[in-house]
């Protein structure tokens, strides 16, 4: 019987990611009076996630406003109508990856 080749392709998961050039936005000085965005990147219990960030961000900045939004698609980019939205009414965003 004739030897069967077997082959295994390996895929890189991570894509390839764009930074936008410019670096960090500057520090806030503090969050009072802010406006918070928490974009939601659509993975299990990272839901969970910032609804902890947003108590624990409110109990010690208490006059700050958040706003949540998740991302459609889990796999892809953010919507540019939604980050444009964000960027739009907040001051700052939070967001990650993971699980």
């Amino acid at each position: 019987m004739p030897e069967i080749a077997h082959t295994i392709e390996l895929m890189d998961p991570r894509g390839r990611p764009q930074v936008a050039p410019g670096g960090c936005s500057p520090r806030l000085p503090n969050l009072d009076g802010k406006v918070i965005g928490l974009l939601n990147n659509g993975k299990s219990n990272f839901h969970l996630f910032l609804s902890d960030l947003d108590g624990l961000l409110t109990s010690e900045h208490a006059t700050a406003e958040f706003i949540h939004r998740t991302k459609p698609i889990v796999p892809r980019p953010a919507p540019e109508e939604l980050v444009q939205d964000l960027v739009t009414k907040c001051d700052a965003i939070v967001t990650g990856l993971g699980d």
